[in-house]
């Protein structure tokens, strides 16, 4: 029976759709969350959130990384800020709880989560290479609120260390300089320069290797979705 070149175009581009979604898993199932960290810090400001995102990007833009940023216009700030959230892509409905972390010589494996920032008016990605198989990740975000005379902006910062490779070779801890906290704090005062106010810091999980980051012993587990 005869095909027509159609019918084999149509049949290469399904074979050809079959393999790169294989080569997607296979890329996901190599990839493990080893560690995570976040901030929450409020600042009750006059200073619009153009200014606060400004001055992030000044400081981002000096680090070593590469980061992209997004800004969303809003009509008007809500009486309660935002939070950010966290999606789990392994979930069968892709929004689920992490389920329980694994013990091996590299950390605590997880499966790394996707960032949330519902609301935000200002959002940057930054990514930096630590080593050939470690990548630190950082998502930052912005929500502003207004109640009355009340007002400002709350920053949330989410840290993630992933692992490429056999999670069964061990890794070395990240020198001081890189580490989540150091640059966390970084962030805040830059934001504290540009406010002239010290932030408050509503939450703040630090990155911790030795303990795993689940759902049921950090304030995270009521925010993850």
């Amino acid at each position: 029976m005869a095909i027509s070149r159609r019918s084999v175009a149509f049949v290469a581009l399904i074979a050809l759709g079959q393999a790169s979604g294989a080569s997607a898993q296979s890329a996901r199932a190599d990839r493990h969350s080893i560690d995570q960290a976040y901030a929450i810090v409020d600042f009750q400001t006059s200073r619009s959130g153009r200014e606060i995102a400004q001055a992030l990007q000044r400081h981002l833009d000096r680090l070593p990384m590469q980061v992209t940023y997004r800004q969303s216009s809003m009509a008007d700030a809500p009486r309660s800020p935002g939070r950010f959230t966290l999606v789990d892509p392994t979930a069968q409905s892709a929004v689920g709880l992490q389920g329980p972390a694994t013990r091996a010589p590299a950390g605590w494996l997880s499966a790394p989560r996707t960032v949330m920032c519902t609301g935000a008016s200002w959002r940057a990605e930054a990514v930096q290479r630590v080593q050939a198989r470690i990548e630190q990740r950082y998502t930052l975000c912005l929500f502003p609120y207004r109640d009355g005379r009340r007002r400002g902006h709350q920053l949330n910062v989410f840290a993630s260390t992933l692992l490429e490779g056999d999670p069964a070779i061990p890794v070395r801890r990240s020198n001081e300089a890189e580490s989540p906290a150091v640059f966390i704090r970084a962030t805040v005062e830059a934001v504290e320069r540009v406010t002239g106010r010290r932030g408050v810091w509503i939450e703040n999980r630090t990155a911790e290797r030795d303990r795993p980051f689940t759902q049921d012993n950090d304030a995270l587990s009521a925010q993850t979705n």
